[in-house]
């Protein structure tokens, strides 16, 4: 069991990184508030795969995109920190705050290696828990900046200028609102693997402490006749 714990723990905490960087992060829904044009909207999504209402970014895919971001021209121009200025610092506070849990993933990863303790395992169940405690934080950071965006704070049509070329998705983006924002699978899988590493460390602690020994059970072995050798008179 000691030798299971050091193998599974690390692969659990290296799952937990990869899903969290590659994984869909964020979650956007757009429409109208007017009924008519969202009917309008959703029909035309659901006849064509070349528009959508919804929209799901991984960490990497906004990385990528941001790395991309051309510098606008123009007296009006805007750069993404002007457009997107509402939640900046809520997004800086989220991904540094994500960036500290990641680290406590590894920081288990790299513990659950050594050699066995209850002192470790005592350890891991203690960061893994400070991790859920840094997720909430950042749940609540999230629902600030979401709450910015379907407010109606930042300017759909700015943002898309300044991530796309596209003319036509600008105006689009003339008709659409953000109707609903929401943390997607990429980060509730980083939450749910904290809780299987909390939960898989209990059950070992227990395993190792009081180990299932195969139970011995001992035949009465039957008395050996004596032989009697009568001797002859």
């Amino acid at each position: 069991m000691k030798l299971a714990y050091r193998i599974v723990t690390p692969i659990i905490a290296v799952a937990s990184v990869v899903l969290g960087i590659f994984l869909k992060m964020f979650y956007f829904t757009v429409g109208n508030a007017d009924e008519t044009i969202g009917n309008l909207i959703n029909a035309i999504a659901s006849i064509t795969d070349k528009f959508s209402t919804t929209f799901e970014y991984s960490i990497f895919d906004l990385l990528k995109l941001t790395s991309n971001i051309q510098p606008q021209t123009g007296e009006d121009a805007k750069t993404f920190t002007e457009v997107a200025g509402p939640v900046i610092p809520h997004l800086w506070a989220f991904f540094i705050i994500f960036v500290v849990v990641l680290l406590v993933v590894l920081a288990i990863g790299i513990i659950s290696t050594l050699p066995d303790s209850k002192k470790k395992r005592y350890t891991v169940i203690g960061l893994s828990v400070g991790g859920l405690v840094l997720l909430f934080v950042d749940i609540l950071v999230s629902n600030a900046a979401f709450s910015k965006i379907t407010g109606g704070e930042i300017d759909l049509t700015e943002l898309v200028s300044v991530l796309s070329d596209s003319s036509i998705a600008a105006l689009a983006t003339a008709i659409l609102t953000v109707t609903s924002a929401s943390l997607s699978a990429g980060f509730y899988s980083v939450f749910g693997l904290f809780i299987l590493i909390i939960l898989w460390t209990i059950l070992s602690n227990m395993l190792i402490s009081t180990p299932i020994q195969k139970t011995k059970t001992h035949k009465r072995k039957k008395p050996m006749r004596k032989i009697m050798v009568k001797s002859k008179k």
